[in-house]
């Protein structure tokens, strides 16, 4: 098992001063940097553009996360071009392949997203071609609903049919609902992508939170 790594939601930050939270991220230790981008249709809000994933991107040197939650993700991947990854929903269109090679030819790492009431089948028919596969633990757009715990049996049940079927190498993430309270758990899940913004950026901010997150996943350092 890889360790467990930390990608910070930047939506979080102050993006007034985008340039100066990259960089505390860095100092933090943060591993990965998380761009949500909805689209007002397939989750209500509208949120995270291509103008910001590029100054994102230009900003910082750590691996860059976009999440598609946008309906027909194969008409958009090719805008964020330059991401280290590259997630789409399953539920977000009826061509799941086609937005997974969309999102390969740009260079990026493939991932797939399941919000939390669908089932992993799909994406296992696609595990020799995916690269993550991120398990979204609240409904898009209504973090107020809370954490589905639900999900951590998902990953457990995913990581058994991986090995079952011999596929190596791909990550599985948890996104929404992700704190320190319950981060040491999701990790011993199974889960090796973590992704969490507000639980970040609150208190004693990155400079302490991040390192918080790192021992709750059992890392030495």
């Amino acid at each position: 098992m890889p360790e467990t790594l930390l990608s910070v939601g930047v939506l979080a930050a102050d993006l007034g001063r985008l340039a100066e939270e990259l960089a505390r991220l860095e100092e933090a230790g943060a591993d990965w940097i998380h761009l949500d981008v909805m689209d007002g249709s397939f989750a209500p809000q509208l949120l995270g553009d291509i103008a910001l994933f590029k100054a994102v991107r230009r900003l910082t040197s750590l691996p860059l996360d976009v999440h598609l939650m946008v309906q027909h993700p194969e008409r958009h991947v090719a805008a964020f071009e330059g991401a280290d990854w590259i997630t789409v929903h399953a539920e977000a269109g009826p061509h799941l392949h086609r937005a997974v090679s969309e999102a390969r030819r740009t260079g990026a790492r493939a991932g797939v997203a399941l919000n939390p009431g669908t089932h992993i089948s799909g994406v296992v028919a696609l595990a020799d071609e995916v690269d993550l596969v991120l398990f979204v633990a609240v409904d898009p757009g209504f973090p107020a609903g809370g954490f589905v715990r639900g999900t951590l049996r998902k990953v457990a049940q995913l990581r058994r049919k991986l090995d079952d079927l011999g596929v190596g190498g791909v990550r599985i993430g948890i996104d929404g609902g992700v704190t320190l309270d319950n981060a040491a758990e999701i990790a011993a899940s199974g889960a090796d992508v973590v992704v969490s913004g507000s639980a970040v950026f609150k208190g004693a901010g990155p400079e302490e939170n991040v390192q918080a997150f790192h021992t709750a996943f059992g890392r030495k350092g």
